[in-house]
């Protein structure tokens, strides 16, 4: 083998090691679970998930059929600050399943998707530290930040005019606003997993509208 073989194999093997073949799979061919979730508070080591909603999209399609919502008993009584927020008060998941009958059902929902959400680092960090408190694992996924997305595609000049208004701190509130997205209703986890899946739809054809086409390419600028 000559040198300049050896070399390709050994970057071929790096190349499959590091996932980078499977990118090229094309945006609008992706099964997507677009995802959001209520929390007794902000801090992972100490509050506890409350709701878990999530919706599929294929591509640019979303499969309002396929949804994933549940309420969820915490195993602590201890509410922050987040109450006025979403509503849910203790009575409210009393009688709730627990997260070790939840999580398994969404982990089942969601196998094999690409993981999308609005802020979507907190939604993961929670949902890992629930599952290591399971003694579970959330398999090994790409997560996109619509938020993110939004952020990228203004600063390279959106295509669309809508799109390219000053969207102020890329809040959710302020991406659905500039989109003309009307939510059905707020913090509530399955509305919001909804309202991300139309801003999705949204980012998605702008993505495209800009060669952003494969997951490859969306790796390639920082995106997931």
């Amino acid at each position: 083998m000559s040198e300049q073989n050896g070399w390709l194999t050994r970057l071929s093997g790096l190349v499959r090691q590091l996932g980078f073949e499977a990118d090229s799979r094309r945006l609008l061919e992706i099964r997507y679970t677009v995802l959001d979730t209520e929390m007794t508070g902000l801090n992972v080591e100490r509050d506890e998930l409350l709701a878990l909603g999530a919706i599929r999209m294929v591509g640019t399609r979303i499969l309002v059929s396929e949804r994933f919502y549940s309420l969820i008993r915490p195993s602590a009584r201890r509410w922050g600050a987040s109450v006025p927020i979403h509503g849910i008060r203790p009575i409210d998941v009393a009688e709730a399943p627990e997260l070790s009958t939840v999580l398994p059902e969404f982990l089942a929902f969601s196998a094999g998707t690409v993981f999308v959400g609005h802020g979507v680092e907190v939604d993961r960090l929670f949902l890992e530290r629930a599952a290591s408190r399971q003694g579970l694992r959330l398999p090994r996924a790409l997560w996109i930040d619509t938020g993110r997305v939004a952020r990228w595609l203004a600063s390279h000049h959106g295509t669309f005019a809508e799109a390219a208004a000053d969207r102020g701190r890329f809040s959710l509130e302020e991406l659905l606003t500039a989109y003309d997205i009307e939510p059905p209703a707020r913090h509530h986890a399955l509305a919001d997993a909804f309202v991300t899946a139309q801003l999705w739809q949204r980012l998605l054809s702008e993505l495209i509208n800009e060669r952003i086409e494969t997951l490859r390419d969306l790796r390639l600028v920082g995106l997931c």
